[in-house]
């Protein structure tokens, strides 16, 4: 009997967490999406519960949010053009995933806070004298983010 109670316990302090969590993922989700750029030429990008993927091809580049928060998206850059030489990417991860196809011209640099997750670079910027810097600023709790060049 008492064995029964402590594991009807734990299951309700272990459901109560975890709705918990839930909850307040959400309204972070949700506070990061008030703060998106809402104009129509905006690379910015938000996934909740879901997945996305998006190409961006023949659009200029820009200063980008991106959040993935209990969901993934695939992000393809590669066909992005650019006006300046360095743009800013603020990206946000919980319990999500990321994979960003960036340009062969574009360098990374990337400052990150990663907790029970991790980035992956597999990018390779074949001209560094005429190369675009992109400057990665990442928070990721639970999740995955990934940079690659185009496939050919």
């Amino acid at each position: 009997m008492k064995i029964k109670n402590i594991l009807i316990g734990t299951g309700v302090i272990m459901a109560t967490s975890v709705a918990l969590y839930h909850a307040s993922v959400i309204k972070k989700a949700k506070a990061f999406e008030a703060n998106l750029d809402k104009r129509p030429e905006s690379l910015d990008e938000v996934v909740l519960y879901g997945g996305k993927m998006k190409d961006y091809q023949n659009q200029t580049m820009q200063n980008t949010k991106i959040g993935a928060f209990f969901g993934g998206m695939q992000l393809d850059f590669s066909e992005v053009t650019t006006e300046k030489d360095a743009y800013r990417l603020d990206i946000n991860i919980v319990n999500g995933g990321l994979n960003i196809i960036v340009p062969d011209n574009f360098r990374l640099k990337i400052v990150d806070s990663c907790k029970f997750g991790g980035i992956a670079d597999h990018t390779v910027c074949t001209d560094p004298e005429n190369s675009v810097a992109l400057s990665v600023f990442a928070n990721i709790t639970c999740g995955g983010l990934n940079f690659e060049n185009p496939s050919e």
